[in-house]
């Protein structure tokens, strides 16, 4: 993989993005299809790119080592719990705007 080529984590981390469309479905209500998620290979780990919010306008980004994906729970739990709110938050936004249109 190139280091400027983004890929969809489901296909080059498949593991990891099970492990973290389960936790936002059932923490927070959030499915597959309600967010994207890229990876780009880097010289220090791998950068995960969460796109999300009407037309996935809205972006989080976290760079990870090797090391840290494979401790997911401490690693990587806290940052999908904001990341689940904030995604939360944006939904339920873009849905009351929509309705006042």
């Amino acid at each position: 993989m190139e280091r400027s080529t983004q890929q969809p984590l489901r296909i080059l981390l498949p593991e990891l993005y099970q492990y973290i469309i389960e936790y936002l479905e059932e923490q927070h209500n959030i499915h597959s299809y309600d967010i994207q998620v890229f990876v780009m290979n880097q010289h220090d780990g791998y950068q995960l790119s969460f796109a999300f919010g009407e037309d996935y306008s809205h972006q989080e980004k976290i760079t990870l080592t090797l090391k840290q994906i494979q401790n997911k729970e401490d690693n990587i739990k806290p940052f999908i719990k904001e990341f689940g709110e904030k995604c939360k938050e944006t939904m339920i936004a873009d849905y009351y705007k929509m309705m006042k249109m």
